[in-house]
């Protein structure tokens, strides 16, 4: 009569596999906080993008004059003259401006620049009409690593009534 012989895994397999194992989880352990760290950092910096991108966007819908009806309202050009921010650009920010800026971030009117190209002085405005470019940059801090704040600049740019980006 002949022995049947049972198939079993060895203790020296089931130590190799138990080490193999090991080897990889300890690896997934030093790499997951890094890559946590990452993540918290590019959503703070793509938020901080986002909120430049809108109010350089909300800039770049207002008319390049005045309105004939209020000189009151924010335009291109009375934005482009304030070239410190301290005037034209304070008040639009402080008061007039529609974008909500998240909490834990910052858009300081002395980072938004307006420059305007084309104005009767420069002969652009014969060729191709009048361009504006806008500037806004958004300043954060994170609280979990310290350190600087950071900021994110945004540029884009309207070319009459196309916008360019």
């Amino acid at each position: 009569m002949k022995k049947q012989r049972v198939q079993a895994l060895s203790l020296l397999e089931i130590l190799f596999a138990i080490g193999f194992l090991t080897v990889i989880l300890v690896a997934f352990a030093a790499i997951y906080p890094a890559s946590y760290r990452l993540n918290r950092k590019s959503a703070k910096a793509t938020i901080a993008a986002k909120t430049a991108s809108n109010v350089s966007a909300e800039i770049l819908s207002l008319p390049f004059d005045p309105p004939s009806f209020s000189g009151n309202q924010p335009n291109l050009t009375n934005l482009a003259l304030d070239t410190n921010g301290t005037q034209a650009i304070k008040t639009f920010v402080t008061q007039q401006m529609r974008t909500t800026v998240p909490p834990g971030f910052e858009v300081r009117p002395q980072a938004i620049h307006v420059a305007l190209y084309g104005t009767s002085s420069a002969g652009f405005s014969e060729v191709g009409g009048r361009f504006a470019q806008v500037q806004v940059t958004t300043y954060y801090n994170d609280s979990n690593t310290g350190g600087p704040e950071k900021s994110v600049t945004v540029i884009s740019g309207k070319a009459e009534n196309r916008d360019v980006r």
